[in-house]
Formats: structure tokens, C-alpha cells, sequence
């Protein structure tokens, strides 16, 4: 849960962005849940397709990565954010899948919290992993970006909300409210925007060429030329 911004706080609050994607409490974020997910590629796939057509973003995760399952079967949740506050939010969906006779076993409605610290963002069966990194359809990727595809599924470079908020309260040295981590989070936000990545990419690619774990192109290879600073 964000400590920063508990469900009553952040209900009162604006809204923030991640990316192009307006994160809203108020919003739908309607859970289509698939045991034996395997035996689901058709419908998962359909459900990925009309929710882009839509223009919904569509993100996943495992029960597994949210609570400890003792032994049972795993499911696949599929959540899609229904950017609207109407009662009837998602409707149009739930039609369209029902008539394309596209089946789930279970449908419920999930937090804000859970969409942002648990999904990963799909646009495509290939961006969908098992919790071990496996894919659960592997004829889905051509396998010349398997790789590009696992990186992005990995999902490196994201900070967790609650890390950014417990780095501000310490740095504070008190508690912050629903309001006060919002604006934080805004400015933050924006000054990652600027953030020249490439130079810690350049130190990893050296360090990995020292080490010999990367090898450097041929002099008449075309390219960026990298040269190792020691």
C-alpha cells in the first residue's frame, strides 16, 4: 500500500501521470482473471487486441507476485484501465469480448495500488512472463526479439512509488501527506525526463568490455565508437 498516500488521501488528490497514462483512483481497472492461463492464448490475446482498439491501456501480473498462493495454481490477471468515472466504465469491453465469445474465469475490480506497483504494461502476447521469466506462449515472439522482449518485460529502470516515498519522508524526516508526495512525485517525474541515462550505460559497456564479458566492434565496423576511460 502507499504509505505516502492512503486511499483516503489520494481519492482527494489530482491525478498523476506515468508516461502518457493518467492514473486515477476514481477509474475503473477492470481485472479479468484466467486460471490455467495456457489454455487461454485465444481469449487473452483477443482481450489484449480490443483494448488497444479501444485506446485502454492493458496491464498484468501474476497472483503469485501478490500474495503467497501455499500451493494453489497460479492465475494470470489481465487488468484494464478504463479511463472514466461513469458508472457504466468498461461496459463497451465486456460487450465486445462477450460476443466474440472470448471466456475468463473471474472479473473483479482492482486498486490503483495494485495496477501501478504490480502490473507490467503488454501490448502484445510476446511481453507476457511466468513469474520464472518463462513466456506462457512462446510461439508468440519471433525469437530475433526474444531478447528485446525480455528486457522490456523486465521492466529495469522502474523506481517503485513506495521507494520514491519512503527516500522523500526520510530526507523529510517526518511522515508526508496524500497532497504533499503528489507534488513531489510530479517534480520528480519531470526532472527524470532530463536524466542522461547514456552516461551510466557508457561506464556499465566499459566495464563490461575491461572485463571482457562484451567485445568491441572491428575497426571498420560502422557505429558509435565507444573508447574505454581508464
Amino acid at each position: 500500500m502507499l504509505r505516502c498516500g492512503r486511499m483516503g488521501d489520494i481519492e482527494h488528490q489530482q491525478p498523476f501521470t506515468e508516461q502518457s497514462e493518467i492514473l486515477d483512483p476514481y477509474h475503473f481497472y477492470a481485472a479479468y482473471i484466467f486460471d490455467r492461463a495456457n489454455e487461454h492464448q485465444a481469449d487473452v490475446q483477443a482481450l489484449i487486441e480490443q483494448s488497444k482498439e479501444l485506446g485502454y491501456p492493458v496491464r498484468y501480473w501474476w497472483l503469485s507476485n501478490a500474495m503467497d498462493l501455499q500451493g494453489s495454481p497460479d492465475r494470470l490477471i489481465m487488468c484494464v484501465h478504463h479511463p472514466s468515472r461513469s458508472a457504466d466504465a468498461g461496459l463497451d469491453l465486456y460487450e465486445i469480448l462477450k460476443e466474440e465469445e472470448v471466456t475468463w474465469d473471474d472479473l473483479d475490480a482492482a486498486a490503483l495500488e495494485e495496477y501501478v506497483q504490480l502490473g507490467k504494461p503488454v501490448e502484445n502476447l510476446g511481453d507476457l512472463r511466468m513469474p520464472d521469466g518463462q513466456m506462457p506462449y512462446p510461439e508468440a515472439t519471433p525469437g530475433e526479439n526474444t531478447h528485446a522482449h525480455e528486457w522490456q518485460a523486465a521492466a529495469l529502470f522502474i523506481i517503485s512509488i513506495d521507494a520514491v516515498c519512503e527516500a522523500s519522508e526520510e530526507r523529510l524526516g517526518r511522515d508526508l501527506s496524500g497532497e504533499e508526495f503528489a507534488a513531489i512525485l510530479v517534480k520528480f517525474q519531470k526532472n527524470l525526463d532530463w536524466l542522461d541515462w547514456t552516461v551510466y550505460l557508457d561506464e556499465a559497456i566499459q566495464h563490461c568490455l575491461k572485463t571482457g564479458e562484451v567485445r568491441q566492434a572491428s575497426d571498420d565496423s560502422p557505429g558509435y565508437e565507444l573508447k574505454i576511460v581508464d
